[in-house]
C-alpha cells in the first residue's frame, strides 16, 4: 500500500510542471502615448500609439510633454546612459522606461556608468518617474522570456503609466 501511495505521489508532483506563462488583465485605461527609441513592441492593448523618436528628441525637454513616457528599448540602454541624458531624464515629467534593465541608477546619475552599475538580472524593465522620485521594476512571470509574458508586463506598466499620468 505504501508503495502504491508513493507512487501515485511520484507521478503527481514529479511531473508536474510549473507554468511557463500567465495571462494578466489587459490593460483597459485612458489612451496613452508613448514614444519609443527602439521597435515597437507587439502588445494586446488598441488604446496605446507608439511614436517612434530617437535620442535627438530627448535634447528638447518640451517637446517630451506629447508623450505620457518615453520607452528606451535594449539595444539603445549604453547611449541612453551616457552623462548627457542624465539632465533629460532628471528634468523631464515624462516618465522613463528602459526596457532590458532593472536598474534606472546609471541613467538618474551622471557619475555612474552604464556597464558599472548593478543590474536585476530578474527585471526586465524599470520605470522612472523623477517628479514621484519613485521607480518601479518589473519582471516576467516565473523569470520566463516568452511573448505572453512580455505582454502582460506592458499591461502592468501602462498601468503605472496612467497612475503616473494622473497625478
Amino acid at each position: 500500500m505504501f508503495v502504491l501511495l508513493m507512487s501515485v505521489l511520484l507521478t503527481l508532483f514529479g511531473c508536474s510542471k510549473l507554468d511557463e506563462s500567465v495571462e494578466t488583465e489587459i490593460y483597459t485605461g485612458k489612451a496613452l502615448h508613448i514614444g519609443i527609441i527602439g521597435e515597437v513592441p507587439r502588445i494586446r492593448e488598441d488604446n496605446i500609439k507608439f511614436t517612434k523618436i530617437d535620442f535627438n528628441i530627448l535634447q528638447d525637454i518640451d517637446n517630451l510633454s506629447n508623450f505620457d513616457a518615453i520607452f528606451i528599448a535594449t539595444e539603445y540602454l549604453k547611449e541612453a546612459g551616457k552623462p548627457q541624458y542624465t539632465s533629460v531624464y532628471n528634468g523631464s515629467h515624462t516618465p522613463f522606461l528602459f526596457i532590458g534593465t532593472g536598474s534606472y541608477v546609471p541613467f538618474a546619475y551622471e557619475d555612474i556608468d552604464f556597464d558599472d552599475s548593478l543590474d536585476s538580472e530578474l527585471s526586465y524593465a524599470v520605470l522612472y518617474d523623477k517628479d514621484s522620485e519613485h521607480y518601479w521594476e518589473y519582471g516576467l512571470y516565473n523569470d520566463e522570456l516568452n511573448e505572453k509574458n512580455i505582454r502582460s508586463t506592458y499591461s502592468e506598466i501602462f498601468r503605472t503609466v496612467e497612475e503616473i499620468s494622473n497625478n
